[in-house]
């Protein structure tokens, strides 16, 4: 399910676009990591939510809900609901891509900052029943030499919150999954989803891209059967015989249908990339196009 197919009434935390309005809360941005994290933000440099990375190269770009900098470390924070086939493969190149994000020409190796990428699943992308789980590092050969490279993945299972021992964790996994505030910031998110879902000028926004939507998926179906029609009796005329025409008539409209709706879906596709608000994933999902077609455009 794309990102606006649901029903306003229906979102919560868990779908990306009330999440990043409720991370574009500063104070409870930091609250939320240093929760996850168990650690402390001393300054938080910069903070953007939705943040387009776009690479040099016309290599591929990536949409990042949350993205902060504090005065040595770097945090990503994406909420993903579903489809995580590619989660560790899309982890590796979101690091990349704030590695060049955030890094200035002349910075030395040396100085490049720790970063943490964070993946929180509503459900359990592994299937282990874990509340976590962290990737690790090393040399196969041996464990006596460190590998530290300032990276970190750490991908949260919502599903799990029970078997999760740090309290704070737990309150912010539970939330999301059930929709439960019992201890202090869960109730401040709660607050925040709330306060986001009935703000008027997010609603209309996240209607606008709906309605965008909706009327390129019915071009692309009126199309398809206008084309489809004229095919099919075209060459049923052809064949002159019956059976000719009923089954002119079929294949016309399938092969009519597909290529109307390819291509209304292609300029749909062209349009959402205009708009710079979606990453190539989602716009492959709300048009049905495949991701190389995508990333074509």
């Amino acid at each position: 399910m794309g990102q606006f197919s649901k029903p306003w009434e229906e979102l919560t935390i868990s779908d990306n676009f009330i999440f990043c309005k409720v991370m574009q809360d500063e104070s409870l941005c930091r609250d939320v990591l240093e929760a996850l994290l168990e650690i402390k933000i001393r300054e938080i440099k910069y903070l953007k939510t939705e943040a387009t990375i776009e690479n040099i190269y016309e290599g591929r770009g990536v949409r990042m809900d949350v993205l902060l900098e504090d005065t040595d470390k770097i945090y990503n924070i994406e909420m993903q609901t579903g489809n995580y086939s590619d989660i560790i493969l899309r982890s590796r190149y979101y690091q990349s891509s704030a590695d060049v994000y955030t890094t200035q020409h002349h910075t030395k190796f040396r100085d490049l900052k720790e970063t943490y990428i964070i993946f929180i699943c509503k459900d359990d992308p592994f299937g282990l029943g874990l509340s976590r789980y962290t990737k690790s590092s090393r040399f196969l050969e041996t464990d006596k030499i460190p590998y530290d490279d300032k990276t970190h993945n750490v991908f949260y299972n919502c599903s799990g919150f029970a078997n999760e021992k740090n309290e704070n964790v737990r309150d912010v996994l539970q939330f999301i999954y059930e929709l439960k505030a019992e201890n202090k910031l869960s109730k401040k998110l709660e607050q925040a989803s709330e306060s986001a879902k009935i703000n008027s000028g997010f609603r209309t926004d996240y209607m606008f891209f709906q309605d965008i939507l909706e009327e390129e998926k019915e071009l692309a179906r009126e199309a398809g059967l206008s084309e489809g029609r004229e095919k099919g009796l075209a060459e049923g005329r052809t064949e002159g015989l019956a059976e000719g025409r009923e089954n002119g008539r079929k294949e016309g409209l399938a092969e009519g249908r597909n290529e109307g709706k390819h291509q209304k879906a292609i300029t749909t596709a062209k349009k959402l990339v205009a708009m710079n608000v979606l990453t190539a994933e989602q716009i492959a999902q709300a048009t049905g196009l495949t991701l190389e077609e995508v990333a074509a455009l």
